[in-house]
């Protein structure tokens, strides 16, 4: 069975959610015997094929169809929220020979793509890791400010191609991350074929902390609260400086790589503000595979995952693999597999008060925190879930 798993972007210098469970299914299936594929536009990386660990990539030209379009809006929107268009990847997927498209992007790239795995009789998944039915109003006008005052030819191409539907309602079945997103699509498509489909992780042994304290000048006597996901207005880093005064032997590390310039520069400037850019390192994001990744998890006292919403969220997973106390907002997908003061500390959105009790709570449960999230951790396997999806495919392929 050949798939043809179909993204916005993928790309190991900016590494995410998405790409963190295309790239694992990917290697799964390829151990299954199947043929995966990942197919996308080249944004953030170069056009052209690799093939890593017997998976082969293909990366495509594309266009935004607004006017003008300068660099810096084409990078916030290959950074968030973009809506490419890409005729060559079309053209490849049309004479790939697959057997299954599932899409991981939303937009034209999955709409194209379903109206063509149609006329070709390919069946069409589409799984929301964006968390589509959840997206603050706010949010959403953040992402499409690099849109503003531009003309948009969009609608002809989208004429032009007879695909102008909302992609959800076309595919065969939507695979959603958390039981809140499934039930919201199941409220808007009720004739519609949806499926719970979460995320998962692999297991990693974690090396020595090594010199890592030493290399990013983080003392020796300070605790260290990580928290490793985009730097983005949606994670909400900012509220985990106002830990900072409260605790003065503690210290915030920050990884991940920067979709919001602007979100970036208020991180800083609010540390200065607190009197607490000393205590606050920022590394801007690190290959998937990096020691360095591993070495942060090894030296953290805590992880914190302060999200405004999240459709599933890994890294609150990857945390309690790596046996860390974890506290997490009481938001989206977080919510199938935290449980308040078992496996971690819930706080309530944006509260910076009950942000500050979850942390005191951590030291004095961190141990039963520690062991409750290792059985957390366990269930939820990229092997397993991955022969779950490989049964959902021949179903739809029969």
């Amino acid at each position: 069975m050949k798939i043809a798993h179909i993204v916005r972007r993928f790309t190991f210098s900016e590494w995410g959610g998405t790409e963190s469970v295309v790239w694992n299914i990917a290697l799964q299936q390829k151990s299954q015997g199947l043929t995966p594929e990942i197919l996308c536009t080249a944004a953030l990386d170069s056009i052209g094929c690799e093939i890593v660990n017997g998976i082969t990539i293909r990366r495509f030209p594309y266009v935004y169809p607004y006017f003008p379009m300068p660099e810096k809006d084409r990078t916030a929107l290959d950074k968030k929220g973009g809506n490419p268009f890409s005729p060559e990847l079309l053209r490849y997927l049309k004479h790939g020979n697959f057997d299954i498209f599932h899409l991981h992007a939303g937009g034209r790239i999955a709409n194209y793509s379903i109206r063509l795995g149609k006329k070709l009789n390919i069946p069409c998944i589409m799984s929301l890791h964006g968390g589509s039915c959840a997206i603050p109003k706010k949010e959403m006008e953040l992402m499409l400010k690099p849109l503003k005052h531009k003309f948009s030819y969009g609608g002809i191409i989208d004429r032009l191609f007879q695909a102008h539907h909302v992609p959800e309602s076309q595919a065969d079945l939507l695979l959603a991350l958390s039981r809140e997103e499934a039930q919201k699509l199941r409220e808007r498509y009720p004739e519609k074929k949806i499926e719970l489909f979460p995320n998962g992780i692999l297991h990693r042994e974690l090396p020595e902390e090594g010199d890592f304290r030493k290399q990013y000048k983080i003392p020796e006597d300070q605790k260290v609260i990580l928290c490793i996901s985009r730097i983005d207005y949606q994670k909400n880093q900012k509220i985990l400086l106002k830990i900072l005064p409260e605790y003065p032997d503690t210290h915030l590390l920050l990884i991940g790589p920067v979709t919001a310039d602007w979100y970036h520069n208020e991180i800083l400037e609010t540390a200065e503000k607190l009197g607490v850019n000393n205590r606050l390192t920022i590394i801007p994001g690190l290959p998937p595979d990096s020691i360095t990744l591993l070495q942060a998890l090894k030296t953290a006292s805590c992880f914190i995952l302060p999200s405004r919403h999240e459709p599933f969220g890994i890294a609150a997973l990857e945390a309690l693999d790596a046996e860390l106390p974890l506290i997490a907002s009481n938001v989206g997908g977080l919510r199938d597999f935290l449980i308040d003061g078992k496996n971690a500390l819930l706080f309530e959105d944006n509260d910076t008060a009950d942000l500050l009790e979850a942390y005191q709570k951590a030291e004095v449960q961190r141990e039963s925190l520690i062991a409750g999230g290792k059985m957390t951790a366990q269930e939820y396997n990229w092997k397993r879930i991955s022969e779950k999806l490989t049964d959902i495919y021949r179903e739809l392929v029969g």
